[in-house]
């Protein structure tokens, strides 16, 4: 498969798919619609599943959530799980800018990547949640998020030796009429004001 076809499916995997670290985003209201701001960019926390969603596929309850699920399916090579964590109509963004739309191809997708032995490292930097719509019970629903971060993911190359690849993702969640959260998109090649990178492409 080509390098092209080889691409990161950061669909926010947000997660050290060895140890799951993260660096907690803290999340906005949509009533403010502002983005949220860590303390510290580059100190990390361990974070276990909540114990809700141990031995489930219980949806997720928050972005964060959503994020930590998708991380340790990752790790587990669980396609189905995977695709159980994104919209019908979710879509990924390769770094030509072409688009894996839909579960079919995001199934596809995934079942190459796993085949390079990948491990990968997410740093959320920043979550900001808005819209929505209120319901009768006063509850915000069908909210959307967008959170942000860096990475750095190492793969076995075409020869054989591991690789080490490094950028930033911008993902789209969005909330569910039930209060769980999909993703609808996953964006590790987000434009940007910066040069033009000069590692290869993964």
């Amino acid at each position: 498969m080509s390098k092209m076809k080889q691409t990161l499916p950061l669909v926010a995997a947000a997660l050290v798919l060895t140890t799951g670290s993260f660096i907690g985003p803290s999340f906005i209201q949509p009533e403010a619609v502002a983005a949220s701001k860590p303390a510290n960019p580059t100190t990390t926390t361990t974070t276990t599943t909540p114990s809700h969603l141990i031995g489930t596929r219980t949806a997720a309850r928050t972005p964060a959530e959503l994020l930590t699920l998708l991380g340790e399916r990752i790790k587990a090579k669980d396609v189905e799980g995977i695709i159980a964590l994104h919209e019908p109509e979710a879509a990924i963004v390769d770094y030509d800018g072409s688009i894996v739309r839909g579960h079919a191809a995001i199934r596809a997708f995934y079942i190459e990547w796993f085949k390079l032995d990948p491990v990968l490292t997410v740093n959320p930097l920043q979550t900001v949640v808005a819209g929505g719509w209120r319901t009768w019970d006063g509850k915000t629903r069908d909210r959307t998020a967008s959170i942000m971060g860096d990475y750095s993911l190492t793969q076995n190359a075409a020869d054989g030796t591991r690789e080490t690849f490094t950028g930033a993702f911008c993902d789209t969640v969005k909330e569910q009429w039930d209060g769980s959260w999909l993703y609808i998109q996953d964006n590790p090649y987000p434009p940007h004001g910066g040069p033009a990178p000069t590692a290869a492409h993964h």
